[in-house]
């Protein structure tokens, strides 16, 4: 893939101020003085085919991202830090682990002078859970859980005090399908995420339109609830409200975005509250990335569709409202296009989005106060960049 840079995009990324202003929610809603906590590494995951794979680790400075180290990890589709920050996990998304049918995950210690990662052990999910796609960390910080598209399974295997991952405890093997052959034709997870609790978490399955809720305790797993969408909308990826009360389900397959009611305390998945489409009215299997603005007062949305050109497919500001709905605040275009993954700043100062396509991580910069884009800033030039994290100050 051939991926230039213009003068123009040198000099801007050269440019272009640190990300600054990331501090905590607390910080954000309660205007507090104090100086907010900065990102000090940014952690990217390249899958280039044809290439090697692997993470690339940046010095986030004044002058922009530095790369200080390139280190190999096989299709790390996702990438997400342990509560503490000073461990880094990546899934695997793959078909095959030591001539078996299995995805896996990798776990790496930060070192926290450098950001450099060091490989602390890698471990295979179950049998048949491939191209694993998802993974969340438990705010203890005592177990992962992760996705798989492949084989339709919830895998959860415990993290060890020292970082390292153990081998899975437990499996939710999902089964059903729904209308649309191509992307149906059996259970395919996507996504998990745990709520305000901590306690359940929620999953999203494209292929049997429905969403789980999870009851995890310690590295075990049960099934809570479930809830049917309409067939054929494909749940890809879930944001949950601050509040915990309302749940924001982006459908991969009609290119939409859905707001149910959630209560926290039961883990119940209420009805349908609101629904917007993203593509212009249009619907069609582009996908759709999503992210949460930490006041719960605005969310981002944008379609994974490579060949568009609209402005449909650049990045749309929602702005929320107690009663679920969604209202359209702005639409960003220019430069931004087939984004393949979203990461809000703790602060909701600004927003990260990664293009697969392009080859770039991109940094819009927000207002706080309106959800608007206010300033568009390439961060970093990567052949085909899938995830990305950041460790804070």
């Amino acid at each position: 893939m051939n991926l230039p840079w213009s003068r123009r995009d040198f000099l801007q990324m050269m440019g272009c101020s640190s990300l600054s202003g990331m501090g905590s929610r607390l910080a954000w809603l309660t205007g507090s003085s104090a100086r907010p906590s900065e990102p000090r590494f940014a952690y990217v995951g390249h899958m280039d085919e044809g290439r090697e794979h692997g993470i690339q680790v940046f010095a986030v400075e004044r002058r922009g991202w530095r790369r200080v180290q390139d280190i190999a990890s096989e299709r790390p589709v996702f990438l997400a830090l342990h509560p503490g920050e000073q461990f880094l996990y990546a899934v695997n998304e793959i078909d095959s682990y030591r001539h078996l049918p299995s995805g896996s995950v990798e776990a790496f210690a930060i070192d926290p002078a450098s950001g450099y990662l060091s490989r602390l052990n890698r471990q295979p999910l179950s049998l048949s859970a491939t191209s694993p796609r998802h993974m969340a960390i438990s705010p203890d910080g005592s177990a992962v859980v992760v996705a798989s598209h492949g084989g339709g399974a919830y895998n959860v295997l415990p993290i060890a005090g020292n970082g390292e991952l153990g081998r899975v405890s437990a499996i939710v093997k999902e089964t059903g399908s729904s209308v649309k052959e191509r992307h149906q034709e059996a259970a395919h997870p996507q996504m998990v995420l745990f709520d305000t609790t901590g306690q359940r978490l929620l999953g999203a399955d494209l292929g049997s339109d429905r969403l789980s809720v999870f009851s995890l305790a310690g590295d075990q797993v049960a099934v809570n609830h479930r809830s049917s969408l309409r067939a054929g909308s494909g749940p890809r990826s879930l944001a949950l409200h601050p509040e915990g009360r309302l749940l924001f389900v982006a459908n991969g397959l009609e290119a939409s975005v859905s707001c149910y009611e959630y209560d926290s305390s039961t883990g119940r998945i209420g009805s349908q509250l609101g629904h917007v489409a993203t593509a212009g009215g249009e619907a069609k299997e582009s996908g759709v990335v999503m992210a949460m603005h930490p006041s719960g007062q605005f969310l981002y949305t944008a379609n994974r569709d490579p060949k568009a050109a609209s402005s449909a497919d650049g990045v749309m500001v929602w702005r929320t409202s107690a009663s679920g709905a969604l209202t359209p605040v702005q639409s960003a275009e220019e430069g931004l296009h087939g984004i393949h993954a979203m990461a809000m700043a703790k602060d909701g100062n600004s927003l990260m989005l990664v293009s697969r396509e392009r080859g770039s991580v991109v940094q819009l910069q927000l207002d706080p106060v309106s959800g608007r884009v206010k300033d568009t800033v390439p961060v970093a030039k990567i052949s085909a960049p899938v995830s990305v994290a950041m460790k804070f100050i």
